[in-house]
């Protein structure tokens, strides 16, 4: 094998604007923590390896709220309650503390250490938020002291910890100077960042590309249209083009770059990978020589298939395995298997074999291409919020994976690198509109809560422009709405419970520029964009009657039933983790079905009780009602007799599940709500 095949690894780090106006206290820490232990220990994995070369993009929105940090412009709520003497925590301080100061991942950051575990344990792993009260009253004043540094000290990567090392090892009965230790260690961390950054990139071991400024969703600034193009199905009841915010919030993002790092880029990361045709032009004006994005995208624009069937070579690597022109940009795109391996499958993965597996895999690729040409496997993923789920931060894969790359004949570029020294041949005549999440933008315009989103926002803009306001900061709170962070979280493709921060925020930043320009906001701006009950649950669509064996029998066994997501993975977007993953319900004419799904762990472990509030209240604990058919197994699997809730009498249940292990609850879902008479069923699922 010799250098004709080179892999090109872009780490992507972004966060959103978290400021309401006028407030330099951000609700939500994740700019902080997230300096703490992904940005500059990134860095230091790659620079253990002389010959790795890579890119890191930065998002202007990040670097901005960096440097804020840095510059003591801006902290965020959980630091100030952080820094707060035990011994003076008001009531609403110690809920606060106890909602908040357990998001981390739970198996990775806080199951491992056991003061901090156990305290989560004394909390409870599943809590209402109306009972907080009560155990705030059951913690000491050590105990949350103990909290406040725990809830720090494991985000500190473990590259950094060796100064305050002995807080580890002892592990409880904190004293208040304690934090300032902590807090000096997060100091020099956030304040080095982007100067290390700056310094490497000099180097030339590592390239930075950047982001449009707010992370907008550039086509869909461009023509809102362009969405349908993507998706033809989808419905959209108003239409936008601001193709002036588009070069805005490109320009402006090379500005930030260029305050920060001295130069201008040479390439960049549309947000979420979004790319259309008419996005060249303004990319060549800005004179940007190189973007990426997906597979799917190139797939889509040359209208062929990349397949891989049983083996992770695709049916023509010659083709995704080479930079393409468009106009006179250039475009890698990304290999979306291999990039998602690294984001979703390998955490689960033994990291030495992981990372050796990657390279194998690789090197499979490089064996099949022509050894006449230069070929470039672009490897781009989230940088930062994979590793919580990593042992170690990711730390043993991480340089594991630079260690074989380095020894082998596949050699590592900047993507710069590697466009400057190959003459790029392949030209696209035209750019299919999508982003890296099945090639469409269904996520930012797809959904009617991000419709009625963008509707504030195209409203609020008419305004401005009818007003003629020029005031650069109304315009670039519009700017920040336009981001792609809020669509993210309105609709039904994710959940988390901390949607109603994202939602909150967006309002008040609504509400802020309606007062600026002497508007009285509308009465929509003062409650939830969310409707969280309705993205939850998935109704049953007609009767179904399961095998009641504790296993999924076949594919189309649970077809028919509603579920509801339930999975809590305890992340820096979410407030709890959970055992549960999905619950089913479905029903025939004797019997109403429930399935539990269990997540990470045995499901006979545990004792299960499910709690009905309609049509009657009834309880029902697992195994203790002779008449109720259950198997406990791979799943959980309950037919209860429909006469037994009263369901005939009434077209919905409403019930909550709970596991409880030797009498202590270990988690309970939220009221899952589900429709079960067929008449009602078949009207709500009716279709022309």
């Amino acid at each position: 094998m010799t250098h004709n095949t080179s892999v090109a690894i872009l780490w992507h780090f972004h966060q959103p604007i978290y400021s309401k106006p006028d407030d330099n206290i951000l609700p939500l820490p994740w700019v902080r923590l997230h300096c703490l232990k992904d940005y500059l220990d990134m860095l230091k994995h790659v620079q253990k390896f002389p010959d790795i070369h890579l890119t890191f993009n930065f998002t202007p929105s990040l670097l901005l709220q960096i440097d804020d940090y840095k510059n003591n412009r801006c902290t965020d709520r959980q630091f100030l309650l952080f820094k707060k003497k035990a011994e003076d925590l008001t009531v609403e301080d110690k809920i606060n503390i106890l909602r908040d100061f357990f998001l981390a991942n739970w198996e990775h950051m806080i199951e491992i250490n056991r003061r901090y575990f156990s305290l989560l344990l004394k909390r409870g792993k599943n809590i209402v938020e109306q009972e907080l009260p009560a155990i705030a009253q059951g913690f000491t004043t050590d105990e949350f002291r103990d909290l406040q540094i725990w809830a720090n000290l494991v985000w500190v990567d473990p590259m950094f910890r060796s100064e305050i090392d002995d807080l580890y090892k002892k592990g409880k009965n904190f004293k208040e100077e304690d934090k300032d230790r902590v807090i000096a260690i997060q100091s020099e961390i956030i304040n080095s960042i982007i100067d290390e950054y700056k310094k490497a990139m000099e180097s030339g071991q590592i390239e930075i590309s950047t982001s449009p400024l707010y992370h907008p969703i550039l086509p869909l600034l461009i023509n809102s249209n362009l969405a349908k193009t993507s998706n033809p199905n989808l419905a959209i009841p108003f239409e936008i083009s601001y193709i002036e915010d588009a070069k805005k919030q490109l320009a402006e993002g090379i500005n930030v770059f260029e305050k920060f790092f001295g130069q201008r880029p040479k390439g960049l990361w549309p947000s979420e990978g979004s790319v259309c045709q008419e996005l060249i032009p303004l990319l060549s004006e800005l004179n940007i020589k190189w973007i990426a994005t997906d597979e799917e995208i190139l797939a889509r624009s040359l209208e062929k298939s990349f397949r891989r069937e049983d083996t992770v070579i695709p049916n023509r690597p010659d083709l995704l395995y080479k930079p393409w022109k468009c106009g006179d940009i250039n475009i890698v795109f990304r290999d979306h298997i291999l990039s998602d391996l690294i984001g979703f499958v390998y955490n689960q993965w033994d990291q030495k074999q992981a990372a050796q597996d990657l390279v194998g895999r690789l090197e499979n690729i490089a064996d099949t291409l022509p050894t006449f040409d230069k070929f470039i496997i672009p490897i781009i993923l989230d940088g930062e919020n994979a590793w919580e789920s990593y042992v170690n931060d990711g730390t043993e894969f991480l340089d594991t994976l630079y260690d074989r790359l380095s020894k082998t004949n596949i050699r590592t570029t900047t993507i710069s690198e590697f466009l400057e020294e190959n003459e790029v041949k392949n030209e696209l005549t035209s750019l299919f509109p999508g982003s890296w999440i099945g090639a469409n933008f269904n996520i930012w315009m797809g959904h009617a809560e991000d419709h009625k989103a963008w509707q504030i926002v195209k409203k609020l803009r008419d305004k401005l422009v009818e007003k003629n306001i020029t005031d650069p900061e109304i315009w670039d709170r519009l700017y920040i709405l336009e981001g792609s962070d809020w669509y993210w979280w309105f609709g039904g493709e994710h959940i988390s419970l901390v949607a109603d921060v994202f939602d909150e925020l967006f309002r008040l930043n609504a509400i802020w520029m309606h007062k600026k320009i002497g508007e009285e906001p509308p009465r929509e701006l003062f409650a939830p964009i969310k409707k969280t009950e309705e993205i939850l649950t998935h109704q049953p669509n007609d009767m179904m009657t399961p095998d009641i064996d504790g296993k999924v029998t076949h594919f189309y066994e649970w077809y028919h039933a509603g579920h509801i997501v339930v999975k809590r993975m305890g992340g820096t977007m979410q407030r709890f983790a959970g055992l549960f993953s999905m619950i089913y319900c479905g029903f025939d004419d004797k019997n109403l079905y429930i399935r539990l799904d269990i997540i990470n762990h045995s499901p006979a472990d545990y004792d299960y009780i499910i709690k009905f509030y309609r049509p009657v209240e009834t309880t029902i604990k697992i195994g203790e009602q002779p008449d109720i058919v259950y198997k406990i197994n791979k799943i959980v699997e309950v037919a209860i007799p429909i006469s037994f809730v009263n369901v005939n009498g009434e077209a919905k249940v409403e019930f909550t599940v709970s596991a409880q292990q030797k009498g202590v609850e270990i988690d309970r879902t939220p009221p899952l709500k589900f429709t079960v008479r067929l008449r009602d069923v078949k009207l709500n699922n009716w279709t022309v």
